[in-house]
């Protein structure tokens, strides 16, 4: 059996990844070829999908390889667990966003009012924006918010450290799972250093938390009234036990909101981003999308839960972005057991097993002749009726389903509520994105975007 690893690596250098292994589906839906000396199934069938990730998702753990790739950056952290750990964080965390996914749009507004004074700069001296830039400062700074109750304020600095660093490591940690046994050949040298940056950052927030925890259990045991609020992540884990019943010590906490911070921006921001390539490149669209708007919310006003509930043609858009641009374009699991397909398949144990919603959501198979053209309106009340069961999974699915979904469209309509009443914006012309992916999926070379002041 050929090893295809070569030619995947070349590919990936090359920034063709995507197309790579796009290209593969045209062999079979199901696929078996040997990488890097291990045996590697390609599964894009819907069925297949929902087999891995739901009916039989105990057998397909990330495995010891995603391990050994992300510890240095992600540690124990749920999206670097399997079993008892990943099931304790994720029990843990899941009241907190049920509870505050709707809070998004009041705590947006501090940010979005930074994103508007950036605009109108750029706009006064005719530039272009870097629209995966700011948005990637953006939602690294709404996400630290609601994650840490502490913003970290990297719209203010062009050049973020931080926000350097945390591209920096993915992109080495994407690196070293692509190479399984061979991670040590990746050129890291930076490593460490960038791990230190992120955690000159982060470890003073987790000190500040714990030195106010322990502030206030001793003015509550003085008698001091101290009203306890879980109001955000860092506190509510704070106040919980690990899966062997003990607390958790700074380092875990750490690990816990690193992974978090990964989920929290990283989907927006790849959202955002690829929302204003479609919306720039079809000026119809976004014009449909702004009249809802102002139909719904008006031309000033804030939207609230009940107006984004309506603007039903935005959703669309959402979620067409989703389907071509997901955020996380493949998810390779260890097979533990040997198994078997509901196509019939053979999995043996001890197989990598790879799904790729990037390749699943952009097969003619499922999604017809246009499958790969940005159409809203296949999202419309009839056309979704034909949108089958795991045919569309922008956040993963099973147990391990995104926890902040609702969270990050909740966060995506207000702020493009909020933009597309003030702005509207052009693709640089002949400008065409190049999508790759390290752990989720970006842009090589940005997203350059021209906007200007919306006139009716």
């Amino acid at each position: 059996m050929l090893d295809v690893g070569y030619a995947y690596v070349k590919a990936r250098a090359d920034g063709d990844e995507l197309k790579w292994v796009q290209g593969l589906s045209k062999q079979g839906l199901t696929l078996t070829t040997e990488f890097i000396g291990h045996c590697l199934i390609l599964a894009f069938e819907p069925s297949s999908v929902q087999h891995i990730l739901v009916k039989n998702f105990e057998n397909y753990p990330k495995g010891p390889a995603f391990h050994k790739a992300f510890f240095p950056f992600m540690g124990t952290g749920i999206f670097n667990a399997d079993g008892a750990a990943w099931k304790n964080q994720r029990a843990l965390a899941r009241p907190h966003f049920q509870v505050t996914e709707y809070k998004g749009a009041a705590h947006i507004e501090t940010q979005i009012n930074q994103v508007f004074g950036i605009l109108d700069k750029s706009i006064a001296a005719g530039e272009v924006i870097d629209a995966q830039d700011l948005w990637s400062r953006y939602t690294i700074d709404t996400a630290t918010g609601f994650l840490f109750g502490d913003c970290i304020n990297a719209l203010d600095v062009p050049q973020s450290k931080f926000v350097s660093a945390f591209n920096y490591t993915q992109k080495v940690c994407g690196w070293k799972i692509r190479l399984c046994d061979y991670q040590s050949l990746v050129p890291a040298k930076e490593f460490p250093q960038k791990v230190k940056d992120m955690d000159e950052v982060l470890m003073p927030i987790v000190d500040a938390a714990i030195a106010k925890e322990i502030k206030r259990h001793s003015e509550a045991r003085d008698g001091e009234e101290n009203e306890h609020k879980n109001d955000n992540l860092l506190v509510h884990f704070l106040n919980s036990v690990d899966e062997n019943g003990q607390p958790f010590d700074r380092i875990y906490l750490r690990d816990m909101l690193m992974n978090f911070l990964l989920a929290g921006r990283d989907t927006s921001t790849n959202l955002l981003t690829f929302m204003c390539y479609n919306l720039g490149k079809h000026p119809e669209v976004m014009e449909r999308v702004r009249q809802e708007i102002f139909s719904v919310v008006g031309r000033d006003r804030k939207p609230d839960h009940e107006d984004i509930k309506k603007l039903k043609f935005l959703k669309q858009v959402i979620n067409e972005t989703l389907r071509l641009y997901p955020a996380v374009p493949f998810n390779i699991k260890t097979c533990l057991e040997d198994d078997v397909l509901p196509n019939g398949y053979f999995i043996p144990k001890g197989s990598l097993v790879v799904h790729s919603s990037y390749v699943t959501h952009r097969m003619k198979e499922y999604w017809g002749e246009d499958a790969e053209e940005f159409d809203p309106d296949r999202w419309g009340p009839e056309r979704v009726k034909s949108v089958r069961p795991f045919m569309f999974f922008p956040f993963h699915a099973g147990p391990r389903i995104c926890l902040g979904q609702n969270f990050a469209y909740n966060q995506a309509m207000n702020t493009m509520t909020r933009l597309l009443q003030k702005y509207t914006w052009t693709v640089v012309e002949g400008f065409e994105p190049k999508p790759e992916s390290d752990i989720t999926m970006y842009s090589r070379n940005g997203m350059q975007i021209i906007f200007d002041k919306y006139e009716a």
